[in-house]
């Protein structure tokens, strides 16, 4: 395999960044257009041609999202390594069917098991998962480890390795769907609400919606995984693409461990120090380690001594609780953030309601969530809706709460199976005024609080 597959996609990824829309625009106005659209389209028993296409539109615009784009220097790498000698379209394409396919498994999990298995995403030990996948990933593509989803398909049996280009398609349409939740939630969303009976022709049908926004999703990994394979193979200078992409995709797996450690409860601030701890142990594993190694040797006995002494260390802070975090089963009655109070105990927020005739906002949070600190944000900076929420009374309920489940299995919230943020408004009686999972459909928040 060629060490210097990645012009196309620093170019990519440069003019992505600098000309094409930012994370904030997509989730905002045309995008958020967009979303309207397909929730709208995705409520109804059937599939018109419009339906299809917005679903597929949909996920085009979802692949632009910043998060996905270190999935794209992947993505090259593994097609180029196993495509070396076999049809130029045939790597990529059954990359490509792997990608599409885990969308539709996503579907009919979701559908069959009522949004259990969406539930299993937000678990500390799943995100540390996913950091160390893609750290490793990370590390393959700047050349420091071999790893076997890299191994050239050079010399291999026609109708060999395909397989393995199949599982790693349906692993880059895991890693990628925490990143295009909107319209994916809404989907799933479509599976699980009502009143438990689901039909087998209902979970296919919204299984078949899941799809084609895969199929929408997956297309720039076609794409690139076709041109991939007709990239430079020389150059010195692609060799620090090659640099600054891989550190694009370790920052990638940083914002995993993040969310694991602060599911731990590990303060925010310290995270940052942690993660730097570990690469520093990781460097220094590495150049004290015999230089009469070769490299890969040294980075394979360093990640294993890493790990070693990192589980270690993860198992004492774990086993003593004042290491561990605080107990979520101790909290206040009142948490402030600003100018707001928000209640933590929703006995006292619906009492007060009652007597004061507001209505109650809640706001069900999570600290891996990035979307719940984003809205926790915009209730500051945002001054329509805070002087929105100064007139009503405020509720937030965290994951880790006893009283989460009890309104996970609430009909009403189903929206709580596939994951958070979610937003309620009820009035004074604890009458469903308002829910949603888009933490920016701030004007709807604001018309509902505001009126009679």
């Amino acid at each position: 395999m060629s060490k210097h597959p990645f012009l196309l996609f620093g170019l990519l990824s440069f003019f992505l960044t600098n000309f094409s829309l930012s994370a904030e625009d997509l989730s905002g106005s045309w995008f958020s257009e967009l979303q309207k659209s397909t929730l709208q389209g995705i409520s109804g028993a059937s599939l018109g041609w419009t339906t299809g296409l917005v679903l597929v539109v949909g996920g085009v615009l979802a692949s632009l999202l910043p998060c996905v784009y270190p999935l794209y220097p992947i993505t090259v790498g593994i097609v180029r390594a196993r495509g070396e000698g076999a049809s130029r379209m045939l790597h990529p394409s059954i990359y490509y069917l792997g990608l599409v396919v885990i969308y539709w498994c996503f579907g009919l999990i979701a559908g069959f098991s009522g949004g259990a298995f969406n539930v299993i995403l937000r678990y500390p030990i799943v995100n540390l998962s996913l950091a160390i996948l893609i750290f490793l990933l990370a590390l393959a593509s700047l050349d420091l480890i071999h790893l076997p989803v890299f191994q050239t398909a050079k010399g291999l049996k026609p109708g060999q390795g395909y397989g393995g280009t199949f599982l790693l398609g349906m692993g880059a349409g895991i890693l990628s769907s925490p990143c295009v939740g909107p319209v994916v939630v809404a989907i799933l969303l479509q599976i699980t609400t009502g009143s438990g009976a689901i039909s087998f022709g209902s979970v296919l049908l919204a299984a078949f919606k899941m799809l084609l926004f895969g199929v929408g999703l997956g297309f720039p990994f076609l794409m690139i995984g076709v041109f991939g394979l007709s990239l430079p193979k020389s150059g010195k200078w692609m060799r620090w693409i090659q640099y600054v992409l891989g550190l694009f995709v370790i920052y990638f797996s940083y914002t995993y461990f993040q969310k694991a450690l602060a599911s731990w409860g590990i303060a925010e601030a310290t995270i940052p120090l942690a993660g730097l701890s570990v690469l520093v142990l990781l460097a220094c594993l590495y150049f004290f380690l015999p230089e009469n190694w070769d490299k890969y040797m040294r980075m394979k006995k360093a990640l294993y001594l890493s790990g070693v002494v990192l589980s270690a260390t993860g198992l004492i802070i774990l086993s003593i609780p004042s290491l561990g975090g605080t107990n979520s089963a101790l909290f206040p009655e009142i948490e402030a953030k600003g100018n707001l109070s928000w209640f933590r105990i929703p006995q006292k927020a619906y009492a007060e309601g009652k007597d004061e005739s507001k209505k109650v906002f809640i706001d069900f949070y999570a600290d891996w969530c990035t979307n719940c600190k984003a809205f926790e944000e915009l209730t500051q900076k945002d001054f329509a809706l805070n002087e929105a929420l100064q007139g009503a009374v405020l509720l937030k309920i965290k994951d880790d709460d006893p009283i989460f489940e009890t309104y996970a299995r609430d009909p009403r919230f189903e929206e709580l199976k596939i994951g958070l943020p979610f937003f309620v408004i009820l009035d004074a009686e604890g009458n469903l005024l308002y829910k949603n999972t888009d933490y920016q459909d701030t004007n709807t928040m604001i018309q509902t609080l505001k009126q009679p």
